[in-house]
């Protein structure tokens, strides 16, 4: 859970979090996955960037139920890229997001970010900022949406309007 969740919303966490984004641009937060006490899946963990809508007019990035700390280093490498002037739209796979196969940019449908994008509320309190969701596919090179797909206990929803990708197509 993240702090938010965890219930901790006092002023000292909100402007810890703040200060992050004024001192780097952005910040990340970290959501830890939920599991049920027989180790079933109840939520996947996720990753995600506050702050580079508003300094730098892009998106903002998510990663979800990537294993480790995975999902931190794409949606830090998104950033980096990003501040440097990289640019990317949805589509991919992009292969300097992720070595190997690369990873997808799908745009995160808005009636999604209360659910997944909690603590951004925080410092775009309209909710007025676009997100992309970057896609990893598993060691195979199979995204989550192919059969063959290996991950199957490792949820990693797709965060469109529909629920699937929307722009399986090369855009590199």
């Amino acid at each position: 859970m993240c702090d938010k969740c965890d219930g901790n919303t006092g002023s000292p966490t909100r402007r810890e979090f703040l200060a992050r984004i004024a001192r780097h641009d952005y910040t990340m937060v970290r959501v830890r996955e939920e599991r049920a006490r027989d180790g079933g899946w109840v939520a996947p963990g996720f990753v995600y960037s506050v702050g580079l809508w508003s300094f730098h007019r892009v998106p903002d990035a998510i990663v979800v139920g990537a294993p480790g700390r995975h999902g931190a280093e794409v949606v830090r490498r998104y950033a980096e890229l990003v501040r440097t002037g990289r640019r990317f739209r949805p589509g991919g796979p992009y292969p300097d997001l992720l070595p190997g196969p690369g990873a997808m940019v799908e745009l995160v449908a808005p009636a999604l970010y209360r659910e997944w994008f909690v603590s951004a509320f925080d410092f775009y309190p309209t909710g007025d900022f676009p997100a992309y969701q970057l896609l990893w596919p598993d060691r195979d090179g199979v995204w989550p949406w192919q059969s063959g797909w290996r991950r199957k206990v490792v949820p990693q929803p797709v965060l469109t309007a529909s629920g699937r990708p929307e722009s399986w197509e090369v855009h590199v």
